[in-house]
């Protein structure tokens, strides 16, 4: 890992005011979740905490590659050493460390009882993988703000359907191995008071959703891939 890259990521991200926005949204989401009586708590916990990998990742990695181009960044960044790898890594890692943070203090200010941090934050890591991937792989090619929230809002409705077959709201088994259902599965697992850990779904979802991240990344590096050749010229090989 590039220290320097992600640092850059990082100033970056303060600089156009991501971490104010998140800060924000934070706080409005510990205010709602104290609303929300004790035995419900739980559940919308979970639901808010996977907002924060996902929608929010998912939407800033958007609006940052889409600014990265606009400055022509990412052109000059790649007449650089920099790997395609190491650059792709930077970003998802930066928006984890973020991700992390307020899903910790959503989790913490919330909740009146003890909670796994250490499976929490695998599945935020996990999630922030997935879902960071993805707003790579969709922002590269997009035109225009309008064209990318049109994608990303289409997307993320696909992505959060599953989701009515946890709340038994639908009964569809194959929902249960889309990405957003593990995720929400393993938060309120690391969270709840009555879900054991470890146990074979632990496992199951851990695996699944590790296999989604991996596959997410490697479309992501396949479409970088294909507009560095475009706007770098020549058959540059993009180096792993």
């Amino acid at each position: 890992m590039n220290f320097r890259l992600l640092k850059h990521d990082i100033h970056f991200q303060i600089k156009h005011g991501f971490y104010y926005i998140y800060a924000f949204v934070t706080v409005i989401y510990i205010g709602i979740l104290l609303l929300i009586p004790v035995e419900y708590r739980d559940l919308w916990s979970a639901i808010v905490i996977l907002t924060d990998p996902s929608t929010l990742g998912f939407f800033f990695i958007g609006t940052i590659i889409m600014l990265e181009r606009n400055q022509q960044i990412i052109e000059y960044l790649f007449i650089t050493p920099i790997r395609l790898s190491m650059y792709l890594w930077s970003k998802i890692l930066s928006l984890t460390i973020i991700a992390w943070v307020t899903s910790m203090c959503i989790a913490y200010f919330s909740l009146n009882h003890s909670i796994s941090f250490v499976s929490l934050t695998m599945a935020i890591c996990l999630a922030s993988f997935f879902f960071t991937s993805c707003g790579l792989a969709i922002s590269i090619h997009t035109q225009s703000l309008n064209s990318f929230l049109v994608r990303a809002i289409l997307f993320m409705v696909v992505m959060f359907i599953p989701l009515l077959q946890y709340v038994n709201w639908v009964s569809f088994k194959l929902f249960e191995v889309f990405p957003s259902y593990s995720a929400l599965w393993l938060i309120e697992a690391s969270i709840g008071q009555s879900t054991s850990l470890f146990n074979a779904s632990y496992v199951f979802h851990i695996c699944l959703l590790t296999m989604w991240g991996l596959l997410s990344f490697y479309v992501a590096y396949q479409q970088f891939s294909r507009y560095i050749l475009l706007h770098t010229g020549g058959n540059r090989r993009i180096s792993l």
